[in-house]
């Protein structure tokens, strides 16, 4: 029987929950924390954890030494076919961000399979929104709030919008997903956000609040294009500038807690982790009687214990799967994805003929060829599984349940896909087309993907407003043919690896 290695590079808490599940699923690991690549044999390494070394105090420099690092060990490799999966532990949310829309040379990434995270956005999966399924007929909007413009402030916020698209929302529009974020020095976080998620922001309902002003809204942003185009984005935003125990703010937290017509997350994410603890104590009563989520920043577990809706996130030794389930995920959605529209796109009727088998080879390679910006929406779509499948009444056990999605579900489904993928190209940098580039497009559809190497979609629009593609098919295929083999992508994972990530 071979033999798998694992090989941990580097310093930090989460090491030794790392060694425990890498033996529990039989790998032999090995331990170092000399960063020189001399000192590295990959040549029987399966696979590689980069963790931080030193005490680097700026988080970008340290990561890119990380990285620079990985680099010159891949240049080191001797070219087999088979790539070396390797994680990497990074410190700054730019990073992150960087590394997710942009790719390696060609020399690295034939070599290495990276999957870079950072804690922070490992740690704000964890935090739950629809905990009711919210269906076409739901009257209920989800309601993020959270405490704190902190790297982890942003990541919760960041994944929420990633996540929370829900069929309400095609008959209601006003049944917004509402992201709420607090702090007393929100105006200036502000401007840090619309840096880096611009184009959001711009196709976005959000607006600013200082409820101990006189006139408490100072500024409301309407998309981009309202009143030219149909709304795309099912996500609005609101920045709050104030301190938690401030009176306008309480009575707002207070109405919100009692509103019926919200499900409502409350988030305390300060980079100071007692102030969360303190401020959880003191949220209004109403909450706590009414058992509304308090998702509490703590990396020591202090909030355990201090309530039944007190829920601590943060802990520095745990939270990361090296199986990387929504990997797993992602490839049986990239694979059916690409299978089911190549049995569609030419006898395409408006309803979804089927392509139910799995070739796990066939699967793995498709994976590779695939370019990081894809797998990242892949795995964007991974995450948001779990809430399709409720909002229609499934859950992840459900997979023989495959052929009895209605047509009317698929359909819905298909559209919470696209309003989903729409957020997910805002957030990492692309745009809609200016009325001017739209044109252009429509006089010469192969300008297309010219455009789209410049990172403006054609596609960026409202579902109802989606136009033929070069083959002269709808583009609606494409959210049509991964929305109705959700059930079956669950069942290739359930049947490979045993459950829903």
């Amino acid at each position: 029987m071979t033999v798998r290695r694992a090989l941990i590079l580097g310093e930090h808490p989460i090491a030794a929950d790392l060694i425990r599940q890498y033996e529990a699923l039989g790998y032999e690991v090995k331990r170092s924390s000399d960063a020189s690549a001399s000192s590295v044999d990959l040549a029987a390494i399966d696979e590689l954890v980069l963790l931080p070394f030193g005490d680097e105090p700026d988080a970008v420099r340290a990561d890119y030494e990380c990285l620079a690092l990985l680099i010159e060990l891949a240049a080191g490799m001797e070219p087999s076919g088979k790539r070396l999966r390797c994680h990497v532990l990074l410190r700054a949310q730019a990073t992150l961000q960087k590394l997710r829309a942009a790719d390696f040379c060609e020399s690295v990434s034939q070599r290495i399979d990276l999957y870079p995270f950072t804690m922070e956005d490992v740690w704000s999966r964890s935090i739950e929104l629809d905990y009711e399924p919210v269906t076409l007929q739901s009257e209920k909007r989800v309601h993020l709030v959270v405490f704190g413009m902190s790297e982890i402030g942003e990541m919760v916020a960041i994944n929420a919008a990633h996540r929370a698209h829900y069929p309400n929302y095609v008959l209601n529009h006003r049944l917004r997903t509402r992201i709420t974020v607090v702090d007393e020095d929100a105006a200036r976080g502000q401007e840090r956000w619309t840096s880096r998620y611009q184009h959001l922001l711009d196709n976005s309902y959000h607006r600013t609040v200082v409820p101990a002003a006189p006139q408490p809204v100072k500024a409301f942003h309407k998309p981009m294009y309202e009143g030219q185009r149909d709304e795309f984005v099912d996500v609005e935003w609101e920045f709050v500038e104030a301190k938690s125990h401030e009176t306008g703010l309480r009575e707002k937290l207070q109405l919100w807690a009692a509103d019926t017509r919200q499900l409502l997350t409350v988030v305390l994410a300060h980079d100071d982790e007692k102030q969360n603890v303190s401020e959880a104590m003191l949220l209004p009563d109403v909450l706590f009687q009414n058992e509304i989520p308090v998702y509490v920043y703590t990396r020591d577990g202090l909030a355990s214990g201090l309530g039944t809706n007190l829920r601590p996130f943060g802990m520095m030794s745990c939270g990361y799967d090296v199986t990387l389930p929504l990997v797993r995920m992602a490839k049986n959605i990239n694979y059916i994805y690409d299978r089911c529209y190549a049995d569609n796109v030419e006898r395409w009727d408006g309803r979804l003929h089927y392509s139910v088998e799995i070739d796990a080879g066939e699967r793995e390679r498709s994976w590779a060829k695939l370019k990081n910006v894809k797998r990242m929406s892949n795995i964007f779509n991974a995450m948001s599984i779990p809430s399709k499948m409720r909002s229609i009444g499934l859950e992840a056990g459900d997979w023989d349940k495959f052929y009895d999605i209605s047509q009317q579900d698929l359909e819905l489904l298909a559209q919470v896909e696209h309003n989903r993928w729409c957020v997910e190209e805002l957030i990492m940098g692309w745009r809609p087309c200016t009325p001017e580039e739209q044109r252009a497009i429509e006089s010469d559809i192969s300008l297309k993907e010219a455009f789209k190497k410049r990172k403006i979609h054609y596609d960026l629009r409202a579902y109802d407003d989606l136009r033929p593609d070069k083959t002269g098919k709808s583009s609606k295929i494409y959210d049509v043919c991964i929305s109705g083999s959700l059930p079956l992508i669950a069942k290739a994972f359930a049947e490979e690896e045993g459950g829903l990530p």
